[in-house]
């Protein structure tokens, strides 16, 4: 039994949502000779959790499946676009991500925000069909480099930054005279420590205490080995100054990956949709000649 998955993914990216697609003859032990009806989709989604959970694998689930026709549909082929969201933790070296994103953000130590707005001006040069050589990690096995960036958009959530935060206001806010005498003295001393950083008053504290969440988005039908985390670096370096905008474009014509700086750590790369229109027929007789 083979599985065919929609997507190949680096060693610690994680997967919103994955496809896949498997081939089952169902046989009948009893009477061989006899061909029963196929699985309903309902109990092979059932059944495959369930040897998840006791294998252990406890960050896999199967959420939807459906019989569909094996010679029409390839969970790779048939896929006309995957959406990939980068998150990125934006704070001080003493301000790490929490516990519960420990693994899941790529944390760039900074005092100060980065340049949103020149991180979309530069994002915008990377949009559309173009040869995405500058941002193809050396090995990539496609034949060509051209790929068409449908979407790349740069978001900041800041109120997602302070969610696992227990520094944040959100966390404490303001204690009465009970709460405050049965907390341990350091975080009493920091509290206070914040109160006193914070501007004439009006509740901004310095940028020491800086944090911010910024989501970058990227939408194409296939992506170039690296592609999305060597975009994700680029934009970063014009956010933090280091590159501008126009640089971006100096990269693309430079077709040279050593030039692009360092690409981002896995860890903060989500595949969070794989999506299929109808529009790419797939023919088994024929086989793919794509290399998405």
């Amino acid at each position: 039994m083979l599985t065919h998955g929609s997507s190949r993914t680096d060693a610690g990216v994680h997967a919103l949502d994955a496809t896949m697609h498997v081939d089952l003859t169902r046989v009948s032990r009893r009477t061989p000779s006899l061909t029963p009806n196929p699985f309903e989709a309902r109990a092979v989604m059932s059944a495959v959790n369930h040897f998840l959970r006791r294998a252990g694998a406890n960050d896999a689930r199967v959420w939807a499946c459906a019989r569909v026709c094996p010679e029409k549909f390839h969970a790779r082929y048939s896929a006309t676009a995957r959406t990939y969201v980068y998150r990125l933790r934006v704070s001080p070296a003493h301000r790490p991500p929490s516990v519960f994103e420990k693994g899941k953000v790529w944390h760039v130590v900074r005092d100060e925000p980065l340049n949103v707005d020149a991180m979309r001006e530069a994002a915008r040069h990377l949009t559309g069909a173009r040869d995405f050589s500058s941002f193809r990690a050396r090995g990539c096995q496609a034949k060509s480099a051209a790929r068409t960036v449908d979407a790349l958009d740069v978001e900041v959530d800041d109120a997602l930054a302070n969610a696992f935060d227990p520094e944040s206001r959100a966390w404490f806010g303001e204690r009465d005279t009970d709460e405050r005498f049965s907390l341990p003295e350091e975080v009493l001393e920091r509290e206070e420590t914040n109160r006193e950083e914070t501007n004439g008053g009006s509740g901004v504290k310095k940028k020491k205490n800086f944090v911010s969440c910024v989501a970058i988005t990227a939408r194409a039908p296939s992506f170039l080995y690296h592609q999305v985390r060597l975009m994700v670096a680029t934009l970063v370096a014009v956010g933090a100054g280091d590159m501008t905008p126009a640089d971006v474009q100096e990269l693309l014509a430079k077709k040279d990956v050593s030039f692009a700086p360092p690409m981002a750590p896995a860890c903060g790369l989500y595949l969070a949709r794989v999506h299929y229109d109808g529009s790419r027929k797939w023919d088994a007789r024929r086989g793919a000649a794509s290399d998405g």
